[in-house]
Order: structure tokens, then C-alpha cells, then sequence
């Protein structure tokens, strides 16, 4: 009896063991870095590569950035407010200045094929988060450039996007893009304080409000 009472101790401590949960995972800020490959500035997302990413019939998996790493991004929770939909950050790039590190990132959110939606964090040499900025991508119907230089100033510029046909109804696929119209030029400081929560074109809409619009467009466009 003794003897079958130790096996049957020893078995459940055996499954015990076995199926116990994984400890959770530890990060740190250098390790977070590394998830976002390494840049130079000054670095620029173009109107050319904007469009590509409406017009590509060919979509490549983005990489996204694992959960445990989520707590360097305190805007996710705030952006999480204004909708239900998941949140996938996806690494585009890092940067490194002399007082900043800075991450930036596709912010997507189960969005349509070509929606991008680029968001940038900036931190002290310490890991110490110290803002986020929407600065620029593309829907179906908005297109925003960008160019961040050495000190981290972003450029952008605004266009509307003017179709063949209406892309509400005839969708991105043989559909062609006819114009892109200047709407607005912006300088965004990105080693401050970020602007509203909620991530993506909305928020662009409230920083545009006071710019001004180009007469022409900018080099890339010519």
C-alpha cells in the first residue's frame, strides 16, 4: 500500500513538473532595440514607395513585434482605446543619435491590403520613453511622406490620392492611380512629447489642421 502510494506521489509530481507553466519572459530596452533593424538618418519613406504599397499585387508577411516587448510602447494601450481591433506593431527601422534611441514601426491594425500607418518612439539613452508621433503612410484615399533628419525632425508632406476610377467601389486591383494633389506640409520635433493617442490618420488630420498647403510637390514627386 506504502508502495503505491509513493508511485502514485512521485507520478503526480512528475506531471507537476511537466505541464507547469513557463516562467513569463523577461526583456530589456537593448533587447527591444534589437528587434527593429539598424538605419542611418537622415531616412525617408517616399511618395513612390507609398504608392508601391497601394498598386503591389504582391503581399510579403510583415514581422511583428513580439507582445513581451509591447511595455517600451505605453501609446499602444492609449491607442487601444479608440478601437477593438488588435494592434500590430511591425519594425521598420532604428535609429540611434546622440542623446536618443528611436524606434520606428508599422502600426497595424487588420487594416486593408496598403494601408500603412508609420509611428515613431523616441527614448533617452536610458530606455526612458519620451514620445510617439504618428508621422506618415498611406490609405486608400491619404498619402503622407516623410523624411526624418540627424536631429530628429520629420518632414512631411500630404497629398490626396486622385484614382482612375472610384476606389470605394472599384477596389485597388486594376484600378490605377491618376494624381497624387498636394494638401499640406509639416515639420514634426520628435524628441517631444507625442501628439494624440489615437495613432494613425485621424491623428494626422489634427496636426494638419494648421499647415499649409504646397503649391507643388515636393522633390520626390518630380
Amino acid at each position: 500500500m506504502k508502495q503505491s502510494t509513493l508511485i502514485l506521489l512521485f507520478a503526480a509530481a512528475a506531471l507537476f513538473f511537466t505541464t507547469a507553466p513557463a516562467p513569463a519572459q523577461t526583456v530589456n530596452f537593448d533587447q527591444f532595440l534589437q528587434q527593429f533593424p539598424a538605419a542611418t538618418l537622415p531616412f525617408r519613406i517616399s511618395t513612390e514607395t507609398l504608392q508601391a504599397e497601394l498598386t503591389n499585387k504582391e503581399t510579403t508577411k510583415a514581422t511583428r513585434l513580439d507582445w513581451a516587448y509591447f511595455e517600451f510602447l505605453p501609446e499602444l494601450e492609449s491607442s487601444a482605446q479608440f478601437s477593438r481591433m488588435p494592434v500590430y506593431p511591425e519594425p521598420v527601422a532604428r535609429f540611434e543619435t546622440k542623446s536618443f534611441h528611436a524606434v520606428l514601426y508599422n502600426l497595424a491594425r487588420g487594416l486593408s491590403k496598403g494601408s500603412k500607418y508609420y509611428t515613431i518612439s523616441v527614448f533617452d539613452k536610458e530606455g526612458n520613453h519620451i514620445g510617439t508621433h504618428y508621422i506618415g503612410g498611406v490609405t486608400g484615399k491619404q498619402l503622407n511622406a516623410f523624411t526624418i533628419n540627424e536631429e530628429l525632425l520629420a518632414t512631411v508632406n500630404g497629398f490626396d490620392v486622385i484614382w482612375k476610377a472610384n476606389v470605394n467601389e472599384a477596389g485597388f486591383e486594376g484600378n490605377n492611380i491618376l494624381n497624387l494633389t498636394p494638401k499640406s506640409n509639416q515639420s514634426i520635433k520628435l524628441n517631444t512629447p507625442g501628439n494624440p493617442n489615437e495613432l494613425g490618420f485621424n491623428q494626422a488630420k489634427s496636426n494638419y489642421r494648421s499647415t499649409t498647403s504646397s503649391a507643388s510637390a515636393p522633390a520626390d514627386m518630380k
